[in-house]
């Protein structure tokens, strides 16, 4: 499966100036017709996953869990980052297209907003034993599904990445920004990654001891809301 991003096409050549030209003796020129203009993609705004928006807090962001999913409060797990000293809420479901098997919905909240700045969906899986192997091509299949998906959008600039090496089994499938603060990206992480001719990049379903698929809904892609040292302080 390549992942190679569009041509980028050029402007027409430029016709020569027009001369004036002999009179008619018909009453009007026919104009000549004009190509269809090419219909403009609605942009995306990416403000949340599903009922979840960004700004929510803590209770909302439950509450919007429990009515996208049908699960009971106790079925939503908290958890924190010790680094970004951000919270976060989890919620796993048996099955979520256009992924392969159970997903993991992932809330999180901000360090001093305490609301809403970010939602992961992954989908996993891992290997029982040294034996065991995960097939990654479903996983690879449901990426190209959701960068599909997306293409179908305008975004900031009209600059997306496509099928960009970010490790040695890992491939940005997708990353976009909207005309805000917002961003959307695609992830596979368990797959074979290889740099082949005129700079296509191919991602082999072989399979591997793990593989995943994530997509990250991001408010603020330039100024997250997460703790940071100030400059100067040390």
């Amino acid at each position: 499966m390549a992942m190679v991003a569009g041509p980028s096409w050029g402007q027409a050549p430029t016709a020569p100036a027009p001369t004036t030209p002999a009179p008619s003796s018909s009453p009007s020129a026919a104009a000549p017709p004009q190509a269809p203009a090419k219909p403009t993609k609605p942009a995306y705004e990416v403000k949340g996953f599903r009922s979840a928006n960004f700004g929510m807090t803590e209770a909302e962001v439950r509450a919007a869990i429990q009515k996208d999913f049908g699960v009971k409060p106790d079925d939503i797990r908290q958890t924190s980052n010790a680094i970004e000293r951000t919270a976060a809420l989890m919620v796993s479901v048996p099955s979520l297209d256009p992924g392969p098997g159970p997903a993991t919905a992932i809330y999180i909240l901000g360090y001093q907003s305490k609301k809403l700045i970010q939602v992961n969906v992954v989908w996993s899986r891992e290997a029982k034993n040294d034996k065991d192997k995960v097939d990654t091509g479903p996983y690879i299949v449901a990426g190209v599904q959701l960068v599909n998906y997306f293409n179908e959008f305008g975004w900031r600039d009209g600059r997306v990445n496509l099928g960009i090496p970010i490790g040695p089994s890992t491939l940005l499938l997708f990353a976009a920004e909207d005309e805000k603060t917002g961003a959307v990206q695609v992830v596979a992480d368990g797959v074979a990654v290889e740099r082949k001719a005129e700079g296509r990049i191919e991602a082999a379903p072989q399979p591997g001891g793990q593989a995943s698929l994530r997509v990250s809904y991001i408010a603020n892609r330039t100024t997250p809301d997460i703790f940071k040292l100030e400059r100067g302080r040390f």
